[in-house]
């Protein structure tokens, strides 16, 4: 039978489908229905922008107290500030020579002046003059942790003695809001003006003239205000940088605004506890009189509310004779309760799991953790500041790099070689960058450098990768190395590396693998 045969047979004999002419049962949600303990629970809806608007500046107005006047909730954010920037990203130029159609040669000198290049900007980048680059890279990550965003806003400035005219303006994202003029714009979402397809076209900045007195600027009007263009070609016209939680969101959400309920009521319970200590501390003594008994002289007197009451100082270590019919009785504070340190803990973790970082690294306390448990919570903490890493340089970083560097190559500061593509033809590659940041560390440093040349003698990872890892420059550590040895061979010295022995101890160790009735030998094992 031929196979168009047998599939006609097939179909012939096959059942003709069911009909579903009405809907089957079907399991209820408890997340969706109104009974139990959810039936009251009704989360409430943000209808209108103005009212978004206000819930988000009264959340960063939130976080910024609590940052300022709470050390826990400073400690959270300049920790993963201090693991992702630490003393700044610094960029290392990796320009592919074949793509381009140049010698690695020529590559390498093009690398050496955009670095140089880069680390001359780096010192003059912030418009008032009072950071650097990575003090600026450390300002926006906190901002973007404590606000949920950062604006910064590059300037093309002429100033005497200086070879660069970028500058970096670090501006409150606070300033990005939309003027009282233009409430009733429907594309103008809480200062991020869109298109009709919701693409990101300007920024309005409240730019209000100097004044001396306070006015708050939720009613300002379009002329106090500077619109900011996203693009000016193909260059940013503002650094608006953040983290979205959800589709079509325009502005950012502070990472610690699912906790700052949390840390207020953690902030006021220590406060309470530490003021029960300080009364508990200075001995608090309540002296009973019958009907009628004089005070002493020395009493002072106290009226609040039509009642008296009276109060006498006593000096520390002194011993007063109370007279006929006082009873003594000494307030005692039982304060702080038993579950008060469990409370604390739970609101750190709490803290710590908005944060995305563990308990240790938040509260700095490894005291109950072993190698293991440590081990694990800093390469989970590792993860998320990769992430914060990655995309601080994907969105900052990297558009600054091509902004400095296509300024270098039209003031003739940067030479290509001859015969080489344009710059602005093959900008990707002539500016391909690898960045740097601060190591990661080590925990045992025994057993993971070990790990590491493991892997690069297995083909598994690069020694620039190992050295980018600690937070180093492959090239400079090759050149430093290169002169070391070339110093040692000048002096006559000679340098043995340890891992020159390492072959014998490796063919011993996997002959005794392979004989274990040998093994032992040498130590009267059997």
């Amino acid at each position: 039978m031929s196979v168009l045969a047998t599939i006609r047979s097939f179909f012939s004999g096959s059942h003709p489908a069911i009909q579903q002419g009405h809907q089957l049962p079907a399991a209820s949600l408890d997340s969706g229905s109104l009974r139990g303990s959810l039936k009251n629970y009704m989360p409430q809806r943000v209808l209108t922008r103005a009212h978004h608007a206000f819930e988000r500046d009264l959340t960063i107005a939130r976080v910024e107290d609590l940052y300022v006047n709470d050390g826990v909730a400073k400690s959270g954010v300049n920790s993963i500030a201090t693991n992702v920037i630490g003393t700044g990203l610094t960029p290392q130029s990796v320009i592919p020579a074949t793509r381009l159609g140049i010698t690695p040669e020529m590559a390498k000198d093009v690398q050496d002046q955009m670095e140089w290049l880069w680390s001359e900007w780096c010192a003059q980048a912030h418009y008032r003059e009072q950071l650097g680059f990575e003090d600026l890279q450390m300002l926006g990550v906190r901002s973007l942790i404590r606000a949920g965003e950062m604006v910064h806003l590059p300037v093309m400035e002429e100033r005497p003695g200086c070879r660069f005219a970028l500058r970096i303006q670090d501006i409150r994202p606070t300033r990005l809001r939309t003027p009282w003029d233009k409430q009733f714009d429907p594309l103008l979402h809480d200062g991020v003006e869109v298109s009709s397809t919701g693409v990101p076209r300007a920024y309005w900045i409240a730019s209000p003239v100097p004044s001396p007195t306070t006015i708050d600027d939720s009613f300002y009007t379009s002329g106090q205000f500077a619109r900011i263009p996203a693009m000016i070609g193909h260059r940013r016209g503002i650094f608006h940088i953040f983290r979205p939680d959800a589709e079509e969101q325009y502005r950012g959400v502070s990472c610690l605004a699912s906790a700052v309920k949390f840390l207020r009521h953690l902030n006021d319970s220590i406060d309470y506890e530490l003021l029960a200590q300080v009364l508990s501390a200075s001995f608090p003594v309540f002296i009973g009189l019958e009907q009628g008994q004089q005070l002493p002289y020395n009493v002072e007197e106290e009226k609040e509310e039509g009642e008296k009451h009276y109060y006498q100082d006593i000096p520390p270590g002194m011993v007063m004779y109370g007279n006929k019919g006082e009873k003594p009785e000494v307030l005692e504070s039982k304060r702080p309760s038993q579950n008060f340190l469990s409370f604390c803990e739970l609101v750190l973790r709490i803290l710590s799991s908005s944060l995305e970082i563990p308990y240790e690294v938040l509260t700095k306390d490894f005291s109950k953790t072993t190698y293991s448990s440590a081990r694990a919570a800093l390469l989970e903490a590792w993860r998320v500041y990769e992430v914060y890493r990655s995309f601080f340089v994907r969105q900052y970083c990297q558009p600054i790099w091509r902004m400095v560097q296509e300024e270098a190559f039209l003031r003739g500061y940067l030479q290509l070689p001859a015969g080489a593509p344009d710059f602005y033809e093959g900008m990707t590659y002539w500016c391909n960058t690898r960045w740097i940041g601060p190591a990661r560390g080590y925990i045992d440093p025994t057993k993971e450098i070990a790990a590491n040349i493991a892997a690069i003698d297995a083909g598994l990872m690069s020694r620039s990768e190992a050295i980018a890892e600690r937070g180093g420059d492959f090239d400079e550590i090759a050149e430093q190395l290169a002169r070391e040895q070339a110093r040692y061979a000048e002096l006559g010295i000679a340098v043995t590396s340890e891992r020159e022995s390492a072959p014998e101890t490796g063919e011993k160790e996997s002959a005794n693998a392979q004989n274990p009735e040998t093994a032992g030998a040498g130590n009267g094992k059997a």
